[in-house]
């Protein structure tokens, strides 16, 4: 598929450029979105590439990542929480809106762009700077995601590993589901929202070379 794909995207005359081809499980009936996203030119012979499944929910059509994270456990440790990030299509419009401003776009093109350009995900906590109010909305509702395009805002919910006993599975850290509702360009956040990120930044940086350097 990939060389049939990047053919294609060579021969585009305007970029970015992108492919989205669909693929339905046959056992499950689950769809999911392939995408391909070239940049730039240069990017048409290798473009990246990323998939997601496409789900109906109360509020909408939404799409689900299955993504392999890490937490730092109480003792210092890094630790895998495999975590499930839900992007609402309310978040994807916000994310046209606030970034890529192109009402041409259907939401899967929207998905499509963001998924490929923040593959990368930075977990940064609130403070009071970045949001007021943010102790109000709980333990599992104190983060927001940076991502290279500018900061999503998110529920959390957390469930712990259990047996049928319901004891907790040993070196098994449970598993992380984040619901994307809100995008924010950086430069519509105000200098106190920015400062408060930064500081939260460094507290992890911080934290993170302690770990590599015991």
């Amino acid at each position: 598929m990939l060389p049939k794909i990047a053919k294609e995207l060579m021969k585009e005359r305007r970029f970015p450029a992108w492919r989205i081809c669909e693929y339905i499980v046959p056992e499950s009936g689950f769809k999911y979105n392939l995408c391909f996203y070239a940049e730039f030119p240069v990017n048409a012979y290798s473009p990246t590439n990323m998939h997601y499944c496409i789900m109906d929910t109360d509020g909408g059509k939404a799409i689900i990542r299955a993504i392999k994270g890490q937490c730092i456990k109480p003792d210092g440790v890094l630790a895998e929480l495999r975590q499930v990030h839900l992007y609402t299509y309310h978040f994807l419009e916000q994310y046209n809106k606030r970034f890529i401003n192109n009402d041409a776009l259907s939401h899967d093109e929207i998905a499509c762009i963001f998924s490929c350009r923040n593959k990368i995900i930075t977990p940064t906590r609130m403070n009071e700077k970045v949001n007021k109010n943010y102790k109000k909305h709980g333990e599992f509702n104190s983060h927001i995601y940076e991502v290279r395009d500018g900061v999503c805002f998110a529920r959390t919910a957390f469930e712990k590993a259990e047996d049928e006993h319901s004891n907790l599975i040993p070196g098994d850290e449970g598993s992380l589901l984040v619901i994307y509702t809100t995008f924010m360009n950086k430069d519509d956040m105000c200098d106190e929202q920015l400062q408060g990120i930064d500081e939260e930044q460094q507290i992890l940086f911080e934290s993170i070379r302690e770990i590599y350097h015991k």
